[in-house]
């Protein structure tokens, strides 16, 4: 198992309740997994933060950084085997 440290901002952090956590995933475990997984735990709404309930992928619109670099390519299937910090970041709005 391999620990991976989850940060979250601005509505992922309000409606999970927390800016982050401390999840274990299995060697070779993708993205998509792990972020469908935390989903799960926290509900709709976080949910519908992160997932389009059209194709079941992660939303286009979902900022992940990496180790502090903005990561890209098809989110869902990017590794974490060398990843020990990720933060998802939701659309920014305002005016």
């Amino acid at each position: 198992m391999k620990k991976i440290t989850l940060q979250y901002t601005g509505q992922l952090a309000n409606v999970a309740g927390r800016s982050g956590e401390m999840v274990e995933v299995e060697e070779g475990t993708p993205l998509g997994e792990l972020v469908a997984k935390v989903a799960g735990e926290h509900g709709t709404k976080f949910s519908d933060l992160v997932i389009d309930k059209q194709s079941g992928k992660l939303h286009r619109s979902l900022m992940v950084v990496f180790e502090g670099e903005q990561a890209d390519g098809d989110l869902d299937s990017l590794s974490l085997d060398e990843v020990e910090n990720v933060m998802l970041m939701t659309p920014i709005a305002g005016g």
